[in-house]
């Protein structure tokens, strides 16, 4: 039963024609001509848009649902589930979202969930699932609050490709931080799968002279359901098979014989056995292959790449000045590389005159490194045209702007005038440097800027008289940064561990002696470090 509001409300939509065929008067809302205007407002819209939406009205909380939200009830909720008391159709969630219908309805503040993981039953199996919704109180006429809104999106599969994304990084990173031992590759492997929500079990079966043996897997046995023939035909014919919901799959091959291996992979039982699913589940055996099957191979490859790749990072870095009272220190927060995004430069100018630089680029690792690489060219040629520190970060404003990934470095580059004792500087968006003696510490906090290509307002300068003894430090976030903890504290510890080691030592031991004290648990992050101690 409907009414003339009603059917133009819910025209020209399946779902507006399945809850015109509801007969309302027979449940607890009553028919349509008797809903509230605000309850009947709450459907036009409910039909008019294609963003997922469904409204729970009345004492039972009857649904209400559009096209957009019909995806979200699976194959078995839908059409039942119109017109239908949402404790029932969503039962086996009913748990854990009915504190928040309750909590609408007793206070009127709407809820807001981002990526809220549920197990459903929508489609004959319990599926993971993930939401981003909001409940919404529905008042009547009299401002009493009878009902929900939800609006909602499903972002299961931005989660789970996420997750299935971050287990193919660390797998790939872990096998390749390996230095080729079989034992050790097969380790990480079942290692980082068996932490894996999308891998129920892995086993590996090695191809040796006496066959395919079990030879690791992410349970105390191996899994006897794939028959030993389907393994053997596997590996020699090198193609996929599937035995249920597992993969099998053979491992990459080598000189001296058709497979490697095996490998056999069961999936997410909480998701579809999908194209998505075994798509990833080929994507792990290919990496976990590739690598077991070059391994001797990496071990002479890796370290010829190891050679070629220090020589031209150590291209990148800068000679240490020659002159006294220069003291610099780098120090990559990835052990495998010997530079990341961080830099420093001193620059002899003449006259007593050296142009310095200390820059951190947004990121980590080669690509990181491959642009402070240009960013320091650049900064070095500008500082041999005599540039002072302000026209210099100008100039490096325009290039960034040129150079994709420079955007946001932040650079402090300064000039020290050893006959005059001063330093001029100016800083693009990084931390002051710090003056330290024996007696007290002082921040150099003027000639503030925002980071690289961000303005094309004229940068500013500043310039601070030098004592003898003063010992100034330039360096980059990661001496100081930590998780969780406001950056001032970082600052503040910086300024307090040098002057407790320069009271007590001579300025030359500050470099190291802050690394030990200030890095003692590790680089989290690339630190670079450049020390000037006036004479």
């Amino acid at each position: 039963m409907s009414s003339d509001w009603f059917d133009l409300a819910t025209q020209g939509t399946e779902s507006g024609e399945l809850a015109r065929s509801i007969d309302w008067s027979a449940t607890s809302i009553g028919a349509p001509d008797t809903w509230p205007k605000t309850l009947r407002a709450a459907v036009r819209l409910c039909f008019s848009t294609r963003f997922p939406i469904f409204i729970a009205w009345g004492p039972e909380l009857l649904m209400i649902y559009n096209d957009g939200y019909r995806p979200m009830l699976g194959e078995d909720k839908h059409p039942a589930a119109m017109g239908a008391p949402a404790s029932a159709v969503w039962a086996e969630i009913w748990p854990e979202i009915e504190p928040l219908f309750d909590s609408v309805l007793a206070t009127g503040v709407p809820t807001w969930s981002k990526d809220q993981p549920l197990i459903m039953n929508r489609s004959g199996f319990d599926e993971e699932t993930a939401f981003t919704f909001s409940y919404s109180p529905l008042r009547d006429e009299e401002g009493t609050i009878c009902g929900v809104m939800d609006v909602a999106t499903e972002t299961t599969d931005h989660v789970v490709d996420a997750r299935r994304l971050q287990t193919l990084g660390t797998l790939t990173a872990a096998l390749q931080r390996l230095q080729g031992d079989v034992d050790e590759l097969a380790a990480a492997t079942v290692a980082v799968l068996g932490r894996s929500q999308d891998v129920t079990r892995a086993d590996l079966y090695l191809d040796t002279s006496a066959g395919l043996v079990p030879f690791a897997s992410t349970h105390e046995r191996h899994d006897e359901s794939v028959p030993p023939h389907v393994l053997r035909e596997v590996a020699d014919r090198r193609r996929l098979d599937h035995v249920g919901n597992a993969l099998v799959a053979p491992l990459a091959a080598t000189r001296d014989r058709v497979a490697a291996g095996v490998i056999v992979l069961e999936g997410n039982p909480h998701r579809p056995d999908d194209d998505a699913q075994r798509s990833f589940l080929q994507l792990v055996a290919s990496a976990v292959g590739t690598a077991l099957s070059s391994t001797l191979a990496q071990i002479r490859q890796v370290d010829e790449l190891r050679t070629v790749a220090n020589a031209l990072q150590d291209a990148m870095l800068p000679d240490d000045p020659t002159a006294p009272g220069w003291h610099t220190r780098y120090r990559p927060a990835d052990d495998s590389l010997l530079i990341g995004g961080d830099w420093y430069d001193v620059v002899d100018l003449s006259d007593g005159r050296f142009g310095l630089v200390v820059g951190d680029c947004v990121g980590k690792g080669l690509r990181a490194a491959a642009v402070m690489g240009q960013l320091r060219s650049a900064s070095r040629a500008l500082l041999l045209e005599n540039l002072g520190p302000a026209a210099t970060l100008e100039g490096l404003d325009r290039f960034a702007r040129t150079l994709p990934g420079a955007e946001l470095a932040t650079v402090l580059c300064a000039i020290v005038d050893e006959n005059a004792r001063t330093i001029t500087y100016s800083a693009a968006g990084h931390l002051p440097p710090l003056v330290v003696n024996k007696a007290e510490t002082c921040w150099l906090n003027d000639g503030r800027g925002t980071p690289l290509a961000l303005t094309s307002l004229p940068r500013q300068e500043a310039t601070a008289a030098l004592d003898s003894g003063d010992a100034v430090i330039l360096y980059t976030d990661g001496l100081v940064e930590r998780r969780g903890e406001h950056l001032s504290e970082g600052l503040r510890r910086l300024a307090d561990v040098a002057l407790a080691i320069r009271e007590e030592r001579p300025a030359a031991d500050l470099p190291d002696e802050l690394l030990a004290e200030l890095l003692s648990g590790g680089a989290r992050d690339d630190v670079a470090l450049l020390l000037y101690e006036v004479p």
